[in-house]
């Protein structure tokens, strides 16, 4: 009786379910499809459960491959000691060895300088040794290195405590001395920099150059990068200063010097190298007026080469009227005088400048005898006789060019301002 009763019921409870929407959407599988904001957590085998026979997923091995090794302790020094420092190495490379042999033996940086002079002789300034430069920002000392030996050769050494002993963050082997400018954060970027610059010469006697290097320290690499694009070339050595107030120093670099017999007149003045947010890079360089007579008529050249005549004509006038402006040849105040007025005058033809007959008589009084004027003066003639026959500034640099071969000295005598002034050809001196 009771068997019949749940019979009946079942039956009630199906003829009363609702029937199947052929239109429904298929309910989503709870399985692969992730809900969002679930977490599946799952273990893998290992790699060595692989090994013996198992299987493993292969990102697990790739995961395992790029575990990061672990940084260098760099606050690990060795015990102190006092081991000998050995005989005067016989290169840079040597004595690069012989000082991180010395540290890691327990020697104290204090003492390396001073054991660098006793027992190779070298002089102070060619055993230099600084422990106050934090390089690699974990707020401990490192030592800063820089020899020279007698030969020349000379070596920058960066070196830190690692695992017990000294090992190089940074090594620079020169052929000249080695000067340390700054170590420390410069940027203020928190990463610390090493300014170092090494002085070359090209012989004896001659005219020394600074090449100055900036390295910056990036933990991530543990290596210096360099700031620059290109070394710093300079006459004198550089210094840091907040020249515009930002509280980042710029390299300043002063030219200093008026010139040599080689270079011929140099400006003095100022370059600046300021950081741009990834590297420094030359802001600005600011000239003193010139000293010598020759550096306006340059200047006017050049303007006249570019076709601003009107800037041209003002600068050529400034050379002739500047009484403050000095010779560098002797005989500059006659001929870069003759020089100036027949530039004076080309440059009045092409701008069409009422002044161009009273320049031409200016020179004419000046100069009076073409046998003993200076050959300026006869391109200014021979320009001037053109420009009147045929208006045009292209016949009358014709003319000029014809004097030009019959007297070299045209060139020879603008040509012969040292390596640093401009070299012109005929065609600079009428480019019409």
């Amino acid at each position: 009786m009771l068997a019949r009763l749940l019979l009946a019921l079942a039956l009630t409870l199906t003829a009363c379910a609702a029937a199947p929407n052929p239109d429904a959407a298929p309910a989503a599988a709870p399985f692969p499809t992730i809900t969002p904001g679930r977490l599946v957590v799952g273990l893998l085998p290992t790699v060595e459960a692989a090994s013996a026979g198992q299987p493993f997923n292969p990102a697990t091995a790739v995961a395992l491959a790029r575990r990061p090794t672990a940084a260098p302790d760099y606050a690990a020094c060795p015990p102190p000691a006092s081991p000998a420092l050995g005989g005067l190495p016989a290169s840079s490379r040597q004595a690069a060895d012989a000082v991180m042999a010395f540290l890691s033996a327990g020697g104290a940086p204090q003492a390396l300088a001073a054991l660098m002079q006793a027992e190779w002789g070298l002089p102070p300034a060619a055993a230099a040794v600084r422990a106050d430069a934090d390089l690699t920002g974990e707020g401990v000392p490192d030592v800063l290195v820089v020899v020279q030996l007698p030969d020349g050769s000379a070596a920058l050494l960066a070196l830190a405590c690692a695992g017990g002993r000294y090992t190089a963050l940074h090594e620079a082997f020169t052929d000249g001395p080695t000067q340390i400018i700054h170590a420390g954060d410069i940027n203020l970027d928190a990463r610390p920099d090493l300014l170092y610059a090494v002085e070359r010469c090209e012989a004896a006697g001659s005219a020394c150059a600074y090449r100055t290097q900036l390295l910056s320290w990036e933990r991530d690499t543990g290596s210096f990068v360099s700031l620059l694009a290109t070394p710093i070339i300079s006459p004198i050595l550089p210094i840091l200063a907040d020249v515009d107030g930002d509280g980042i120093l710029e390299i300043a670099v002063r030219l200093t010097s008026s010139g040599t017999a080689e270079t011929g007149p140099l400006r003095t003045g100022v370059t600046i190298y300021d950081w741009d947010g990834v590297g420094y890079a030359l802001s600005i360089t600011q000239l003193d007026p010139p000293r010598f007579r020759v550096q306006v008529i340059h200047e006017a050249d050049r303007s006249l080469l570019r076709q601003d005549a009107a800037r041209a004509a003002e600068q050529y006038a400034l050379a002739l009227s500047d009484t403050s402006l000095r010779n560098w040849h002797n005989d500059d105040q006659i001929v870069l005088t003759a020089y100036a007025l027949y530039r004076l005058l080309t440059a009045y033809a092409y701008t069409e400048d009422r002044r161009l007959l009273a320049t031409y008589q200016e020179l004419g009084r000046l100069y009076p005898d073409p046998a003993s004027a200076p050959v300026y003066a006869l391109l200014g003639e021979a320009f001037w006789r053109a420009f009147q026959t045929s208006n045009n500034l292209r016949s009358a640099c014709a003319a000029v060019q014809d004097i030009i071969t019959a007297r070299p000295e045209a060139l020879s005598l603008i040509n012969r301002y040292g390596s640093r002034s401009p070299t012109y050809t005929a065609t600079d001196l009428c480019p019409f």
